[in-house]
């Protein structure tokens, strides 16, 4: 791997031309996706449309079988999944997927677990200012939580790896409509920080309510692709999600 620094102008994570399989069945074909660093982007689509690959594939669970995932502009082929959060990448997952039997802390320490600094404890201190639930829920089993609570210690956990890309898998999911709102700010709050944020959301009009940019997924392809802005006024994107988008 190249030992250069990123430029400002390099993306932070970009999909360039990937095509995945599992086995002989083809998932993604020729996805191109640049996310900027800061820039919160969105990444939209029906069920079996090819989100979880493209995720799955960013953390090398599914290595392509044409075209490269790059982190800062390197390559990441024959990177495993834990030397792609050394890199800079980390996930909250759909449905949050905590370790129930061990405490909120030992979730949240978990997350920083390839840091070598000393900084960790001032790390908790700043999502403890984010969430101060979780603070008062530092002992507690993650179980015995509620969905909301869960949502916070994941993010908070995934934060805890000092990522300069957060992804985002399906954070309305499970939620009531007043958690996701709340969950959706988040998202911006940290993006503000400086972090950029992928989402990956069925969600629509919630996800481009806070995107710089988005894309669209259908059966594998990217159909559609602009601001976000122009994405919420674009008529095809109620095409897209009733799988009727015309031939360009």
């Amino acid at each position: 791997m190249s030992d250069r620094s990123p430029t400002d102008s390099t993306p932070v994570l970009e999909f360039r031309n990937v095509d995945t399989h599992y086995g002989t069945v083809q998932i993604l074909h020729d996805v191109s996706i640049t996310i900027a660093p800061g820039e919160l982007v969105c990444l939209l689509g029906g069920n079996a449309s090819g989100k979880t690959t493209t995720l799955r594939t960013i953390l090398g669970m599914v290595e392509p079988t044409a075209g490269a995932v790059l982190i800062d502009g390197q390559d990441m082929q024959g990177l495993t999944t834990a030397q792609r959060v050394a890199q800079g990448v980390s996930m909250v997952p759909e449905n949050r997927r905590l370790f129930k039997r061990m405490s909120v802390r030992e979730n949240l320490e978990i997350g920083a677990y390839l840091r070598k600094d000393d900084e960790k404890e001032a790390d908790l201190e700043h999502i403890f200012t984010m969430f101060p639930r979780v603070k008062e829920r530092l002992n507690q089993t993650s179980g015995t939580l509620s969905g909301g609570e869960q949502q916070m210690v994941a993010v908070g956990r995934a934060l805890m790896s000092r990522p300069r890309v957060l992804l985002m898998d399906e954070p309305s999911m499970g939620l009531a409509p007043i958690l996701v709102a709340q969950n959706f700010a988040i998202i911006e709050q940290i993006n503000a920080a400086g972090t950029a944020v992928f989402v990956v959301e069925q969600n629509a009009s919630m996800a481009l309510s806070i995107a710089d940019r988005g894309y669209v997924l259908q059966s594998g392809r990217i159909v559609l692709s602009d601001t976000a802005e122009a994405l919420k006024a674009d008529p095809r994107m109620r095409e897209a999600y009733l799988g009727e988008i015309p031939d360009a």
